[in-house]
């Protein structure tokens, strides 16, 4: 089949990331790129013959593309993916899918009318021991859910804020849960399911103005009747891997980042070993590497070949942004949001 061809939105510090998870993903190629600063461009470094276009609208208008990648600030993701679902191309959306509730439900519909391959990233899911733990979770050879915890004890320091002041908002999804807990909350839906209720409290320790919080804490119940706690942070330096533990009827795993530090099922083998090159983001964004994002363009190319949905799609995306959206909530109004009161598709 022919190449794939790739336009990208966004040349920033993720948009660099995907230029080089496309470059070593053999049967996609980047084409285009739109948007960005001359210094974002400068440091992008473009492979030759790709042709630059001042904003997303351009770019998808007149380049010939099959696929379109957006890696814009978080709260500017609904724009140009539906212009490209309107054009009838292909979609991947840096996480979050948005940030606004009622753009994140309009983008999945589109998405479920243009029956188009759409996806999220959320590159964790691909991760050897991820997928091993989901799937003899599904399996029930680990046993009844029981309670999962995440931690993300990270650390940005105000020149992170400072370079980009979007990061300081929370109108704009710059708080460390949308911002950064986003891959964690994400895996513990993944592995247990839909939630029911939620109660949160966040908080801004650095008192950064924008109202973006640096701390915030949820307790979740989920529909299987497990209970869980995450904890995402950028106020504590320097950064610690983030940790996801897991507990069932018949025992526990604990991973810190790819590593299975504690595995107490009997007779069932340690999970998988993750990807040595797969690196944490506790003390910096720049540094997690492309692993992730290669596994999951890989899947996307193959969906888009053999006319299949992708394996991580805007449904997962919509789940993730509707549990952020009740835990904010719910940490504004001091009360317990059930998730049948959240907006949903």
């Amino acid at each position: 089949m022919s190449v794939i061809k790739v336009g990208l939105v966004g040349p920033g510090t993720i948009g660099r990331v995907h230029r080089d998870a496309i470059g070593a993903t053999e049967g996609l190629e980047l084409t285009a790129v739109a948007g960005g600063t001359e210094e974002e461009l400068e440091l992008f470094a473009a492979p030759q013959g790709v042709r630059l276009f001042s904003d997303a609208a351009s770019m998808i208008e007149q380049a010939s593309l099959d696929v379109v990648v957006i890696a814009t600030p978080s709260g500017t993701h609904y724009a140009p993916a539906r212009a490209a679902l309107d054009k009838g191309l292909h979609v991947v959306v840096e996480k979050p899918l948005a940030v606004d509730l009622d753009e994140a439900i309009d983008l999945y519909r589109r998405s479920q009318a243009a029956g188009l391959v759409c996806s999220t990233m959320s590159q964790r899911r691909m991760e050897a021991q991820h997928q091993d733990i989901h799937r003899r979770l599904r399996s029930g050879d680990l046993g009844r859910s029981v309670a999962i915890e995440g931690q993300v004890y990270w650390h940005r320091a105000d020149a992170y804020y400072d370079e980009k002041p979007w990061r300081k908002l929370d109108v704009q999804g710059g708080g460390s849960l949308f911002n950064q807990g986003i891959h964690t909350l994400d895996l513990m839906l993944w592995l247990f399911g839909p939630l029911a209720s939620v109660m949160a409290e966040a908080t801004n320790i650095a008192g950064r103005e924008g109202g973006s919080e640096d701390l915030c804490q949820a307790l979740l119940t989920f529909q299987n009747g497990a209970r869980g706690i995450i904890v995402t942070s950028t106020a504590t330096p320097p950064g610690r891997p983030a940790s996801l533990m897991v507990f069932t009827d018949r025992g526990h795993v604990a991973i810190n980042h790819t590593d299975v530090v504690e595995w107490t099922f009997p007779d069932q083998p340690l999970p998988t070993a993750a990807d040595a090159s797969i690196k944490s983001g506790a003390g910096s964004q720049v540094s997690i590497g492309i692993r992730g994002h290669v596994d999951q363009w890989l899947d996307i190319r193959d969906a888009i070949r053999d006319g299949r949905p992708a394996d991580i799609t805007f449904r997962d995306g919509l789940e993730a942004v509707r549990v952020i959206t009740a835990i904010y909530r719910s940490a504004e109004t001091g009360r317990r949001i059930v998730m049948s009161d959240v907006g949903d598709a």
